[in-house]
């Protein structure tokens, strides 16, 4: 079985990989098209949970405005996804090594597993939100971890490129 730094090498030699890291417009156009789709993303996201916790919006019941920007969100999330995976094979052994770029993985997949509880599981009661104290301390919670996570996701995605902790 090939090692993982061994197909890291090969995804580095792709053609396309080499040409978009060596391109002087490409990667930084990418670049650009991740942070602006994550900048729409995670700024839903933020409303949905500022108003899950009860700080923004709370004239608005929180099913509603839920069901008003998920599909926006989706919208941005997707193609942040796509940005950040071609832009992890454009040059994939910076980013192996890289601490950063493994907390912000972390704290991505923390997110994702957060809002896959909100959607199994607290989501369910969402008409009962702003009547129900119980379902509303689930949604409460739910935004203030989202909120912890995502804030987290985003530092550590601007600091990737000054990894104090790459001794490689």
């Amino acid at each position: 079985m090939p090692s993982i730094h061994a197909a890291l090498e090969w995804l580095a030699a792709l053609g396309w990989t080499t040409a978009l890291r060596e391109s002087t417009t490409g990667a930084a156009m990418l670049q650009t098209a991740h942070v602006a789709s994550t900048v729409v993303f995670a700024g839903l996201v933020i409303m949905m949970d500022l108003r899950l916790v009860g700080l923004a919006f709370t004239d608005a019941p929180s099913a509603q405005i839920q069901r008003r920007l998920f599909p926006w969100q989706m919208a941005g999330f997707v193609p942040s996804m796509v940005t950040g995976l071609i832009l992890f094979c454009a040059d994939p052994l910076r980013y192996y090594v890289n601490t950063l770029f493994w907390v912000k993985l972390a704290l991505l997949a923390l997110a994702g597993v957060n809002a896959i509880a909100f959607h199994l599981k607290t989501y369910r009661t969402a008409d009962r939100w702003d009547e129900d104290p119980n379902g509303a301390t689930a949604a409460h919670r739910a935004g203030a971890i989202s909120l912890a996570l995502w804030s987290g996701v985003i530092v550590a995605g601007r600091l990737i490129p000054n990894d104090w902790f790459n001794f490689s």
